[in-house]
């Protein structure tokens, strides 16, 4: 079981069982079993998690600041720009198992977190860089200054 909480929503979700295939989200039914609450059931008629909204009517805020919120989201284009690293690499590293995603639709999307853990788990070995430290420095600071302008 895992609890989130959106502040922004004011939603608290309760996952019973975690969804690992496009197909069992798209057999999802939806229920309302109480004013804002919601039970979605699979195909089996079994709960797979409950969506209570304005939350903060019904549970303390301190009790829901204090579980965690839903992990950003980056598409795939995004976490090459802030990774510094091709799509066409993390679309490897995803298919080698060694980056956490999904699909969604024809897209990978991926936390920003499992973008950090696996950025911070690389090795160092591989391909020396062309460029010295300096020079890369450089090349960043006229990117940086050339797309403020």
């Amino acid at each position: 079981m895992k609890l989130t909480y959106d502040p922004q929503a004011d939603a608290l979700m309760i996952i019973l069982v975690e969804r690992r295939t496009r197909a069992a989200q798209r057999h999802l039914v939806t229920r309302e079993i109480a004013p804002a609450m919601y039970l979605d059931l699979d195909a089996r008629g079994n709960p797979v998690s409950i969506e209570i909204l304005d939350a903060s009517a019904r549970i303390p805020r301190k009790q829901l600041n204090a579980l965690p919120s839903p992990a950003r989201i980056l598409s795939l284009a995004h976490a090459a720009k802030e990774s510094r690293l091709s799509p066409d690499t993390l679309r490897r590293q995803i298919n080698n198992g060694r980056l956490k995603a999904t699909k969604r639709g024809r897209d990978w999307a991926v936390s920003a977190t499992d973008l950090l853990n696996y950025l911070e788990s690389r090795d160092t070995r591989g391909r020396p860089s062309r460029l010295d430290p300096s020079a890369r420095f450089q090349l960043d600071r006229r990117r940086v200054l050339s797309s403020s302008s």
